[in-house]
């Protein structure tokens, strides 16, 4: 049985049509917010992004000699996770389609003495440019929700994952406790767009944030479009209350 993929907000739709699509609307927007992109994550989860990833690197498994894939690596902070969390000899490739936000990342891997690990290319996450099953597992994290084609997305990750290979979902998610929903939805919906003003000028692209979420598909959908997209052993780990969803899949033989 296939799953369907909630369809965007009237907002959203709205400002897609004005950019010219999706994919343009979201590239611009990231290229605008680039350099406050690592100040206003941390800003808007107390810290925690940093602890939500490296969950995620550890659900990679990634072992000696790997190579892993980060789909809308942005700033690189999912592709460090990886490398802090694996083999000193496994190889990192980061993909975005961001300029603005891999120059930031270019600059924090090279500072951080990361660059001989970890790579950082333009690249679309909806076609990707490597030969199938290059990698051994492909990660994304707040990615998923940005695609204009979800599932389409998670095939072309699974094209390039080798068999036996992990994909990594981290992603925004909706609580299931009503009441901690509301609370969450007024945080989303009200502060963080006046966050994003107030450090980086950015209220259109921080009011996107909540309508997105809006949109993505809850945690038990997102893993049916996973399973669909042929994606087997799916699985999904709440943190903070479903504010947060990880899904790990693997690539049958």
């Amino acid at each position: 049985m296939s799953s369907s993929v909630p369809t965007p907000t009237p907002d959203l739709r709205a400002r897609f049509e004005a950019a010219g699509g999706k994919p343009v609307y979201v590239r611009s927007m990231f290229d605008r917010i680039a350099r406050v992109y690592d100040a206003m994550n941390r800003i808007m989860t107390g810290g925690l992004d940093g602890r939500w990833r490296d969950f995620a690197a550890r659900q990679a498994a990634l072992t000696t000699g790997a190579r892993a894939l980060d789909v809308g690596t942005g700033t690189g902070d999912m592709a460090i996770a990886l490398a802090r969390r694996s083999p000193e000899d496994v190889l990192i490739t980061g993909v975005d389609f961001s300029e603005g936000m891999l120059a930031v990342g270019r600059e924090k891997i090279k500072r951080l003495g990361l660059d001989g690990r970890v790579e950082m290319l333009r690249g679309d996450g909806q076609g990707l440019d490597f030969p199938d099953g290059a990698f051994d597992a492909v990660t994304s994290a707040w990615v998923v929700r940005n695609l204009s084609d979800i599932p389409g997305g998670f095939r072309e990750m699974r094209r390039v994952t080798r068999p036996g290979g992990r994909v990594v979902c981290l992603e925004m998610s909706h609580p299931h406790n009503p009441i901690f929903n509301w609370g969450f939805h007024l945080y989303f919906d009200r502060v963080i767009p006046w966050l994003g003003a107030l450090v980086g000028k950015a209220f259109d692209a921080y009011s996107y944030l909540p309508s997105s979420v809006v949109a993505h598909p809850d945690a038990p959908t997102l893993k049916r479009i996973m399973e669909d997209a042929g994606w087997a052993d799916v699985r999904y780990y709440y943190l903070m209350g479903g504010v947060v969803a990880v899904h790990v899949g693997t690539n049958p033989a």
